[in-house]
């Protein structure tokens, strides 16, 4: 991220963090909300995609332990997952407001109250995973308009960052992701490099394709996930990954077609 963004992550701006499942965007969020406990900010989470205990059971596994924020009121959550489950639901330390998605209004009036403002020595961060579940629910330019107001209030308002995390895995969340480019401030979308792909190499990808007012770096940067958090992935060892799956599909070739040979020389004896 250091190097997408080489002036640092933007204050009172909205972000939309894109791209396919299974790039990390969950994982990168996650890391850029912990960073910004350690720097003694405030983190708002409006989790709509899975249970408040998941979201914490996702940062106890890079061994982010939250307890001491929660007790501090620098880290809360907005529970707009567990109206769903009736008598299942279970008591989620965090949670300081479960939201129903019944409309948008009363959605961005709670993240109103609940999100603290920022100002020049304290960050404040609103974490959005997913706005696919608003898609799944609402039309396209009733989201966008949520968008708006969100940004509108929460960032320009009360000077706090939002990232917004937008799986796009259909031709419709695509389109959607276009139209954020000119409602948002900033894009980062990650992808998995799709040359390596064919090698078996899952190399995760990110870029900042915008971020008004700060430089950017346009191009793909590699990462890593690994046991404590999101990483840069060292060229000299992803090169010699590749040197070596590039021999191993060379010598699986020339398996191959030492094995057709060989079927073709016994169908030439019997003739």
């Amino acid at each position: 991220m250091d190097y997408a963004l080489p002036a640092g992550f933007p204050k009172s701006a909205t972000v939309a963090l894109t791209g396919a499942p299974g790039t990390g965007k969950s994982v990168l969020a996650a890391h850029i909300a912990w960073n910004v406990l350690k720097g003694g900010g405030y983190v708002t989470y409006v989790n709509l995609d899975d249970s408040p205990d998941a979201l914490v059971e996702l940062f106890t596994n890079f061994g982010w332990e939250l307890d001491k924020f929660i007790d501090e009121g620098k880290f809360k959550i907005i529970d707009c997952f567990s109206f769903r489950l009736g008598k299942l639901k279970r008591a989620v330390k965090g949670v300081v407001r479960e939201q129903r998605l019944d409309d948008l209004n009363s959605m961005l009036y709670a993240l109103h109250e609940e999100v603290p403002p920022a100002n020049d020595d304290i960050v404040s961060l609103m974490v959005i995973d997913s706005i696919n579940e608003l898609m799944f629910r609402f039309e396209m330019m009733q989201v966008l308009e949520f968008i708006k107001s969100m940004r509108a209030i929460i960032s320009k308002g009360k000077g706090a960052t939002i990232v917004m995390i937008l799986h796009t895995n259909t031709t419709v969340l695509e389109e959607l992701a276009a139209h954020l480019e000119y409602l948002v401030d900033g894009v980062i979308a990650t992808r998995m490099e799709p040359n390596l792909i064919e090698l078996g190499i899952p190399l995760k990808q990110l870029m900042a394709r915008k971020m008004r007012g700060l430089p950017t770096n346009p191009l793909w940067v590699p990462y890593a996930i690994i046991d404590d958090g999101v990483h840069a992935v060292d060229p000299a060892k992803l090169a010699a990954l590749v040197r070596q799956r590039l021999k191993e599909a060379e010598a699986y070739k020339a398996a191959i077609m030492g094995e057709e040979a060989k079927h073709e020389g016994r169908d030439q004896g019997k003739q």
